[in-house]
């Protein structure tokens, strides 16, 4: 999605900016106190014996350097990005992590400077304070600074109100990337539809307005003061001039949505000024530092919650005794690869001998033996999962593992559901944050947030969803 600026991203750009400026003295001051100064203050303020009194380290020489110093970390902080726009999933992640390389960009700088030019402090205790102290005090302007700007999103100001022509799954992809990430400054006003979608996205479950049919779209522009238009649905060629035109004359930005289906891993390409969609092969991968990641973390948790899981173990081994405690179901991961996904047992014995394969029903479920819900609406029953991932079945974070029976009955509506197997399944996903059991029946939904996920892949996206996981698991939405 294109990001539209706006007059008032800049103006918060320049606070951060302002800020940083008065913040750099001060982490200097409280470096150079914190090595030089603090036993001072202990024994001469409060009488107490801690740490040690310097006689010979001046602050002067800390304070004619403090010019050079600020010149230098504020470039390092342009250099590393500070003063750019953040948006997206987490954009207080991106910040902090910007703020660390910039940091430690501006202090490796001025450690090398301190070798180099005599009469220039030289205590790498004060420059290890400096940054320690700077990371803190600089993420907490941020933080505080996000907080301000988002609170004025929030109330509509420094915003472009934004509409959506049609009700295709991808004009609700739009409209639900605009209520995802507030940071792009589009607030959704609604639809302009025939109806509203059959079947919404999860997101949009609280932003289901309908500003009116197709064929009032002049009036409705006007009307609702509409600033930024999304057109995602086929129109007639004289219906596209005509809009391109009122938009025009009208100050209105239009953006068209290419007008045949996307499967989410296609990239345009501009070929003498002729668009072109061109899909690459599809390539099954398995990062190694992804692969790393997964098993480090999922033996840690082991190691940690092994009380938990023998407990939960014993729990349903007593309710539930003549059954097994772990229930392993057949799925598909990587490479279209069939393997048992664990789960603790949350149902009575053979649950599904009679039915066959079939899915929760959260209204009319009855088969769960007790505390089984709770287990499952926790996603507790989850965790054995831990032990797949250690095997090199699963990952942390990656498209849901489906069962067999319902890939193949997916497919033969969404033949492209089956490229979710690009990358190995995982315990959680960018679709299980965005709809999560919803999007279990919603498979034309779910297939979208998986090829996103795979196509936009790397280490902080599966270090966002994670950490988006446990709120949501938290909140217990959509668990059942």
């Amino acid at each position: 999605m294109t990001v539209i600026d706006h007059p008032h991203r800049k103006r918060f750009i320049f606070l951060r900016f302002i800020s940083d400026l008065f913040l750099v003295p001060v982490i200097v001051v409280s470096a150079y106190s914190l090595k030089f100064k603090i036993g001072w203050i202990a024994q001469r303020v409060f009488w107490i014996h801690f740490g040690r009194i310097y006689h010979h380290a001046q602050i002067e020489p800390y304070i004619h350097a403090t010019a050079l110093v600020i010149c230098v970390w504020l470039f390092s902080f342009y250099v590393c990005g500070m003063y750019r726009s953040f948006t997206g999933l987490m954009p207080d992640v991106d910040e902090l992590l910007s703020i660390i390389y910039g940091v430690t960009l501006g202090s490796i700088i001025i450690g090398i400077a301190s070798f180099l030019f005599d009469g220039f402090p030289g205590s790498r205790t004060v420059l290890l304070y400096s940054w320690a102290i700077g990371i803190g005090l600089i993420a907490l302007s941020r933080f505080l600074i996000s907080k301000a700007e988002q609170a004025a999103i929030k109330r509509g100001i420094g915003t472009y109100k934004t509409a959506v022509v049609g009700n295709t799954l991808p004009a609700q992809d739009i409209a639900e990337r605009m209520i995802l990430f507030p940071s792009y400054r589009l607030k959704f006003s609604g639809f302009i539809a025939d109806s509203l979608p059959e079947k919404l996205h999860f997101n949009l479950r609280h932003h289901d307005t309908h500003l009116g049919t197709i064929s009032a779209w002049k009036t409705i522009l006007t009307d609702c003061n509409i600033q930024v238009l999304y057109i995602a649905t086929p129109l007639t060629p004289l219906q596209l001039i005509e809009i391109d035109e009122f938009c025009r004359t009208h100050q209105i930005v239009v953006n068209h949505w290419i007008d045949f289906p996307l499967r989410g891993h296609e990239k345009i390409q501009n070929f003498d000024g002729l668009p072109f969609i061109q899909s690459p092969p599809i390539i099954s991968h398995y990062p190694s530092q992804k692969r790393i990641f997964d098993l480090a973390v999922s033996l840690f948790l082991v190691i940690l919650l092994a009380p938990l899981l023998i407990a939960f173990a014993l729990l349903i081994k007593l309710v539930s005794p003549t059954g097994p405690i772990f229930y392993s179901q057949a799925r598909v991961t990587l490479n279209n690869l069939e393997f048992g996904m664990i789960k603790f047992r949350t149902m009575v014995p053979d649950a599904e001998t009679q039915s066959g394969p079939v899915m929760v029903d959260e209204k009319n479920e009855n088969r769960y033996i007790r505390f089984g819900q709770f287990l499952r609406t926790t996603s507790l029953d989850e965790l054995p999962q831990l032990f797949n991932v250690i095997s090199g079945k699963m990952s942390l974070v990656g498209p849901r593992p489906e069962r067999p029976f319902f890939i193949d009955q997916f497919s033969e509506d969404i033949p492209q559901f089956r490229w979710r197997h690009q990358m190995p399944g995982g315990i959680t996903g960018w679709a299980q944050i965005n709809g999560r059991s919803v999007l279990t029946r919603r498979p034309e939904h779910k297939i979208k947030y998986d090829l996103y996920y795979i196509r936009n892949w790397s280490f902080l996206f599966d270090i966002k969803i994670i950490l988006k996981t446990v709120l949501v698991v938290l909140n217990r939405e959509e668990a059942y």
